[in-house]
């Protein structure tokens, strides 16, 4: 009768389970359905009368191939073995036209008043499609695997970035820029530049399995680049875009060069690369090509913005490296071009050395210089122009000049003549302060050499017996462009013992940043010692190796050997 309520035990919970909008089914202790919602026809396609007595696992459960799974392997029926309730996703359930519906679903084991409470009188499953849910959670792990994979890519464009920036050398700087690239962005990796005259040249390559001895055999002089380009690589050289090869195929051509890259390929067993330039400023000076060899690896779009962006940043850094090269060959070519050649006067030995500073900026007023003067004395100076840089490198000249010029023409004391010097850079030169040891050698009567010296603020001479004794000497006033205080620059004399040596020296040989200028000279007075008997040369060469100057200033040596 028409709005009659169903009384009947269970009736309430048949109809909230057939008003479900999920997928119900009910399984008796053999895993056979005895219970089949409307919502469960919807998705897998049966009509209840179709599935109520057979059993569930061989006509619903699926594996990834669409085949029926051993039935031990059916986590839908564990919960019957186990009466632990249970759920999952991404579970194929075969829907009635043969194809699989990707469903998530839960179950718990049912209990009847007859069985003990450990022994199910069957399952109830619910089960929902999780086609859509199943795409859209793949969707997003691939963009967040996109995501860690763009953040890994940058991190390591950030450490070859910071890495390449460590060093102005050119060939560290690629050496450095393949072991960086492999094995994160290829299998092997090799780096080739233009060189003058239109040459090529393999300069630096890397493989994960290779040898290092095959690999170096791979370097060195190529063919030279084709006017005319045909092969990837020759068309990259000549300003073209970063391309992807396909395997040793796409890199040969008639060419030389394309010749000499298959060959490459060939012993890097290549697969996939990419070639990508090393430009800057509109030049573009090599290329980098990056390879895999195991087969099925390839290079992306992705890969090779990567690839792109880090040929482009060692581009940079490699005009860099060669516009400080430039800059410092220039400075350092005008300095010594300002060092005057030594004599070499009678039985006297003079050695100099000149090592710029590290930074092209900083070469600039340090000097050296040794002149025959006209009563047969030989004159003797180092000094140091405040500043440092090109300006300084001609304002120390002015000042050697003009103190040559003095040392000639008085017959003075070297105060006198550094008191002189004074007055002349105020008036004539734009150089402000400088320290200098200007220094007088001759030999006397009786045989013997006599130092004559005035310091103007200039780290002490240092006086190196034939046995090792040393000595600095010590005698020293205010720096030059102090005129009104040139009285209180005290001389010095002494006699120079036979085979000694006289070490006259810049700032730099014994000031870091770092270190103690005291302890720094005790170094410098202990190497002496240890290299007392050496040739000139070959203690002044020694003499810069251990005393390990700080490169942040240039510096000048002077070495004066008196005969046996």
């Amino acid at each position: 009768m028409a709005g009659q309520v169903d009384d009947r035990p269970g009736a309430t919970l048949e109809r909230l389970v057939e008003a479900m909008n999920s997928g119900v089914l009910a399984t008796d202790d053999s895993g056979r359905i005895t219970a089949w919602n409307p919502r469960a026809q919807q998705l897998l396609g049966y009509t209840r009368d179709e599935v109520l007595g057979r059993p569930m696992h061989g006509l619903l459960h699926r594996d990834a191939d669409g085949h029926v799974p051993p039935e031990r392997d059916c986590r839908l029926l564990h919960v019957l073995r186990t009466s632990v309730p249970d759920h999952g996703d991404g579970q194929r359930l075969a829907h009635r036209d043969g194809r699989t519906v990707m469903c998530s679903w839960s179950s718990a084991p049912i209990y009847t008043g007859d069985r003990p409470a450990t022994e199910p009188a069957g399952l109830v499953v619910v089960f929902q499609d999780a086609a859509d849910r199943v795409a859209v959670e793949r969707e997003r792990r691939d963009r967040m695997a996109q995501v860690q994979g763009a953040n890994s890519r940058l991190r390591l464009v950030a450490e070859i970035t910071t890495v390449l920036l460590s060093t102005l050398n050119e060939e560290e700087l690629l050496r450095r820029l393949v072991r960086l690239v492999v094995p994160a962005l290829g299998d092997w990796a090799e780096v080739d530049l233009l060189v003058p005259g239109g040459r090529v040249e393999r300069v630096a390559a890397t493989h994960h399995e290779l040898s290092s001895a095959d690999v170096a055999a791979l370097e060195g002089p190529l063919p030279p680049l084709p006017r005319i380009p045909r092969g990837p690589l020759a068309q990259v050289l000549r300003g073209g875009a970063a391309v992807i090869v396909s395997g040793k195929a796409e890199v040969r051509s008639d060419e030389p060069l394309g010749a000499a890259q298959y060959e490459l390929f060939q012993a890097m067993g290549a697969q996939n690369a990419i070639i990508a330039p090393l430009a800057a400023r509109g030049e573009t000076y090599g290329a980098l090509t990056l390879g895999y060899s195991r087969p099925g690896q390839v290079y992306g779009p992705d890969d090779r913005l990567v690839v792109e962006d880090v040929a482009r940043r060692t581009g940079l850094v490699l005009a860099n490296a060669r516009l400080y090269a430039e800059q410092r060959n220039t400075a350092e070519a005008m300095q010594r071009n300002l060092l005057t050649p030594l004599p070499q006067p009678g039985e006297l030995r003079l050695e100099a050395r000149y090592v710029p500073a590290t930074q092209v900026s900083w070469v600039g007023g340090d000097w050296y210089d040794a002149f025959a003067l006209p009563d047969g004395g030989t004159g003797l100076v180092i000094g140091d122009i405040v500043g440092h840089d090109l300006r300084a490198a001609a304002r120390m000249a002015e000042v050697r000049n003009m103190l040559r010029a003095l040392a000639w023409d008085l017959a003075e004391p070297p105060s006198a003549v550094l008191a002189r010097l004074d007055g002349v850079m105020a008036a004539v030169s734009e150089a402000e302060l400088a320290t200098a040891v200007f220094a007088r050698v001759e030999e006397d009567p009786a045989g013997r050499w006599r130092l004559h010296w005035c310091n103007a603020g200039h780290p002490p001479p240092l006086l190196i017996d034939h046995d090792g004794d040393t000595r600095f000497l010590d005698e020293h006033g205010v720096l030059l462009g102090t005129p009104d205080l040139a009285g209180t620059r005290p001389d010095g004399t002494c006699v120079l013992p036979p085979s000694s040596t006289l070490l006259l020296y810049t700032d730099g040989l014994v000031e870091t940043r770092d270190s103690d200028l005291s302890d720094r000279l005790t170094s410098l007075r202990r190497h002496g010692a240890h290299l007392a008997q050496l040739p000139l040369p070959e203690l002044c060469d020694k003499l810069l190796e251990r005393v390990e100057p700080g490169g942040e200033d240039d510096i000048a040596l002077l070495a004066l050997r008196i005969p046996a």
